[in-house]
C-alpha cells in the first residue's frame, strides 16, 4: 500500500533506531513499500550522524537502548531543533510510551504517536502518514506570526475589521446538524486572516474583551437570525469570564437577542478559563441569570486545568466540551481513549449534554458514539466557514442526506 495521491509530491525519508535489528527490518520494509527511504540503526550516535547527514522526513526512537535511553534520546532532537516527525515505540506499556511522547510533544517535536510493540502494518502506515497528511494541509498557509497590539486591536474594533466563522456541530448517531459554533477572526487589511490565540489574551490584557465579545455577538445573531430563525438549529458563541465582571452584561446579551429575534434556548455559552473569573460569586449569579432567561452554558475545554471539576459543581452548566487535546489523540492513545469515556459518562451521570470537539476523523466519531457522546464536532465533519460558505455546507449536506433517504426509499 503507497502512499495516498495528495502526499505524493512530500518527501519522505525513515529513520529507525532501535536495538533490535528485525525490527529494523521490518519496519523498513513495511514503510518502503509505502513510498518511503529507509535506513536504521541500533546505534544513537550513528542515529544522530544520520539525522545531521541524511535529513529524515520521519523518525522512529526505541524508548530501550543498550547505551542511551529513547527520552534522552528525544531530548536531544529537541534541543537540537529537529524538524522530522516522531514515533515513539517500545514494548514497555502504554502508560510509559505516552508520557515519553507528551514529554517530546512539551519539548517541541512533532509526534505523530505512540507505536506499542508487537505492531501491525496498518498501525504503522498510519503514523506514517498520519502527520504528513497534516504537514499538507498545514503547508500552504505556514506564514510568521506577528505579534499584534493593543492598538492594533483597538483600531481593528473601531473599524471593524473583526468577523466570524462557523464550525457545524452534529449529532454523534445519526450525523444530523444540531447547530454551529461562532469563532471570531480578524481580517486586518495588510496581514491578512489573524487567529483568534494572537488576540484574545491581548484583548483580555488590555481592557478591549468586553467590546470585542459584542460585536461577535452581534455578528453571530445577525447571521443567525437571518438563515435560522425558524429551525431547531442551535448557536454557540465563546464568552470570556472576564466579561462578567460587568454587572449589565448579562441583560445586555439578552437585548441583542430580543433585537434579533433569537430566543435565548437557542444560544449556547461557551465558558472558557473559568479558574480565571475576577469575582466567582458574581459570576455564579450572573451565570444563574443565563440560566434563568433560558440560554444554555457549556464549560469549555473540560478536562484542561485543576478547577474543571470545582467549577462544574458551582455553576449551572448544561453542557460539557471535552477538550481536543483528549479527542484527537484518542486514536493513538489508550489513556485518552479512558479520558474521554470518564468525561462522557460524568456528563451523562449529571445529565449534561457532551459534545466533542476536534473529531478529525470517522475512527474518533464511531469511538465517541459508542461511548454516548451526544454531539461533535471538528475538521472531519466540517472546518470553521465564512457565513456564505456555512450556509453551502448545510444545503449541500441536506441535499445530500435527501438524496440518500429517496435512494434507500427505492
Amino acid at each position: 500500500m503507497g502512499a495516498p495521491d495528495y502526499l505524493e509530491d512530500l518527501p519522505r525519508r525513515l529513520l529507525v533506531l532501535d536495538d533490535d535489528v528485525s525490527v529494523n527490518a521490518t519496519i523498513c520494509a513495511i514503510a518502503s513499500r509505502a513510498g518511503f527511504e529507509t535506513r536504521s540503526t541500533t546505534n544513537a550516535e550513528e542515529f544522530f550522524q544520520l539525522v545531521a547527514g541524511w535529513q529524515p522526513s520521519h523518525m522512529i526512537v526505541d524508548l530501550v537502548m543498550p547505551d542511551v535511553d529513547g527520552v534522552e534520546t528525544l531530548h536531544r532532537l529537541a534541543v537540537s531543533g529537529s524538524q522530522g516527525t516522531i514515533i515513539v515505540t517500545s514494548g514497555l506499556g502504554g502508560r510509559v510510551l505516552e508520557a515519553a511522547s507528551r514529554a517530546a510533544e512539551e519539548n517541541g517535536l512533532r509526534v505523530s504517536g505512540v507505536l506499542p510493540k508487537p505492531f501491525t502494518p496498518t498501525r504503522l502506515r498510519s503514523l506514517l502518514f498520519q502527520e504528513m497528511s497534516q504537514f499538507k494541509q498545514a503547508s500552504p498557509g505556514l506564514q510568521e506570526v506577528l505579534p499584534v497590539s493593543a492598538d492594533m486591536l483597538a483600531t481593528a474594533l473601531a473599524q471593524k475589521q473583526l468577523s466570524v466563522h462557523f464550525q457545524p456541530k452534529i449529532v454523534c448517531t445519526t450525523q444530523q446538524v444540531v447547530g454551529f459554533e461562532s469563532l471570531v477572526r480578524w481580517q486586518h487589511p495588510e496581514r491578512g486572516m489573524i487567529f483568534p490565540d494572537q488576540f484574545i489574551a491581548l484583548a483580555e490584557q488590555s481592557g478591549h474583551i468586553a467590546e470585542l465579545t459584542r460585536q461577535v455577538f452581534d455578528l453571530s445573531l445577525a447571521w443567525f437570525a437571518d438563515n435560522f430563525l425558524d429551525t431547531d438549529l442551535k448557536l454557540s458563541i465563546n464568552m470570556s469570564p472576564i466579561v462578567l465582571a460587568d454587572a449589565q452584561f448579562p441583560a445586555w446579551v439578552q437585548q441583542a437577542c430580543d433585537h434579533y429575534g433569537v430566543a435565548p434556548n437557542q444560544v449556547t455559552l461557551e465558558i472558557t478559563e473559568t479558574s480565571s473569573m475576577e469575582n466567582p460569586v458574581a459570576a455564579l449569579e450572573y451565570l444563574t441569570q443565563f440560566r434563568i432567561k433560558g440560554f444554555h452554558l457549556s464549560i469549555d475545554d473540560f478536562g484542561v486545568g485543576y478547577s474543571s471539576l470545582v467549577q462544574l459543581a458551582r455553576l449551572p452548566f448544561s453542557e460539557m466540551k471535552i477538550d481536543k487535546m483528549f479527542v484527537m489523540s484518542a486514536s493513538a492513545s489508550i489513556e485518552s481513549q479512558k479520558i474521554a469515556a470518564a468525561v462522557i459518562g460524568l456528563a451523562r451521570a449529571l445529565d449534561l449534554n457532551v459534545t466533542a470537539e476536534g473529531v478529525e476523523d470517522d475512527w474518533t466519531l464511531q469511538f465517541l458514539c459508542d461511548l454516548g457522546c451526544i454531539h461533535a464536532q471538528g475538521y472531519f465533519i466540517g472546518r470553521p466557514m465564512p457565513p456564505d460558505a456555512a450556509l453551502q455546507w448545510i444545503h449541500s449536506r441536506k441535499s445530500r442526506q435527501e438524496a440518500l433517504s429517496e435512494a434507500q426509499k427505492s
